[in-house]
């Protein structure tokens, strides 16, 4: 006699243990994915933290010394614990400012072999390190950072670029650019992209580890090897454009500490001068050519410009003093910073981005 129950529950059970065993396949499918998606991921960021302090490590060495930077580059690359030849590729991009490194690494199969053709993968990543300055990036040819004084303009100024006041903006300019200010802007300034009043305040720029980087020459060598003569109750250096070129052109990023001036037109260099007071420029007919840059910074005191009518190529940087500005005719090209900045008798400003060329590298950054 023929049994329909016992058949049909045969038939249920023999169906329950293919649907058991396809999806434990499945299960074990995804568990094998899992992981070792997992196990890649881990990899990854491995790989990436070591590229990541590789490249920031060599970037201190940018852009004079490129074999050094590389070398050590490779050193942390290997400390972390991968070895050199999985590294691809070693580059130093835009003047030597940026480390770039790709590397490798194979990642074995736990599980995913089992579903794979292959019993690894590979895993590429790349990254990059770039030396540059604090303010590579501060995209104004006028800045004034004081919230309590005024920039205050007087004869004819013509300025390219945008401009900024953390205060007002008083009397007539005529800006080729944006004009923005925390409070409010004389309707005598015209700028053609627009006025902003009631603009963000804008924190200063700081310099606070230029020390770190740069070199500080003595007063001997200042002296006696390039001639300059110092004054010793005002704690001041005075020397020629002459000298200052014989001077940058061995230490291309330097700092003083005491007061500089610097009397004549022939400035033909590019580099930065740092010091810890005040800067005094004096040249009738200053004429620099477009190779030609110099940052002028002051960390702690007041910058006089007395350029006269001649071409100059460069940065007006102090984050606590007054930067003024006085002769008419010529062009300034490049940025002037100052917490204060004062035009007298009329300015004509063209932002210039390649000026950042005479800047001290005092950042060294991830950008990829």
């Amino acid at each position: 006699m023929y049994n329909f129950c016992t058949n049909k529950f045969s038939k249920e059970r023999g169906s329950v243990s293919i649907i058991v065993a396809i999806s434990l396949t499945i299960l074990m499918a995804f568990t094998a994915i899992v992981l070792d998606v997992g196990r890649i991921t881990l990899e990854k960021q491995a790989l990436q933290n070591a590229l990541d302090a590789a490249v920031l490590a060599g970037a201190q060495e940018l852009p004079q010394n490129t074999y050094t930077a590389q070398q050590i580059a490779i050193t942390y690359f290997e400390q972390n614990g991968y070895p050199q030849e999985n590294i691809q590729q070693v580059e130093f991009l835009n003047s030597n400012k940026v480390i770039r490194i790709s590397a490798i690494q194979p990642v074995e199969y736990t599980f995913a072999k089992v579903f794979n053709k292959g019993d690894n993968t590979t895993v590429t990543l790349s990254a990059s390190a770039q030396k540059s300055s604090v303010l590579d990036a501060f995209n104004y040819t006028l800045f004034s950072g004081s919230d309590m004084d005024l920039l205050q303009f007087k004869g004819k100024n013509i300025i390219t670029g945008n401009v900024h006041s953390n205060n007002s903006i008083k009397n007539a300019a005529e800006i080729f650019g944006f004009a923005t200010a925390v409070n409010t802007i004389d309707p005598k300034v015209y700028a053609s992209e627009g006025k902003i009043e009631g603009s963000a305040f804008i924190d200063m720029p700081s310099f606070s580890d230029v020390t770190n980087i740069s070199n500080s020459i003595d007063q001997n060598t200042l002296i006696n090897v390039y001639g300059a003569t110092y004054t010793a109750n005002k704690n001041e250096y005075s020397m020629s454009d002459g000298q200052l070129n014989n001077l940058l052109s061995m230490y291309p990023n330097l700092i003083i500490d005491g007061n500089l001036i610097i009397n004549g037109s022939g400035v033909n260099s590019t580099g930065s001068i740092i010091t810890t007071g005040n800067i005094i420029f004096n040249g009738s007919d200053v004429n620099m050519t477009s190779s030609n840059s110099v940052c002028f910074c002051s960390l702690n005191g007041d910058i006089t410009f007395n350029g006269g009518s001649g071409n100059v190529n460069g940065i007006l940087y102090t984050p606590y003093g007054t930067i003024t500005l006085n002769g008419s005719g010529g062009t300034f090209y490049g940025c002037i910073i100052g917490d204060l900045v004062t035009c007298d008798g009329g300015i004509n400003l063209t932002y210039n981005s390649q000026v950042v060329n005479s800047l001290p590298l005092t950042i060294t950054r991830l950008i990829e």
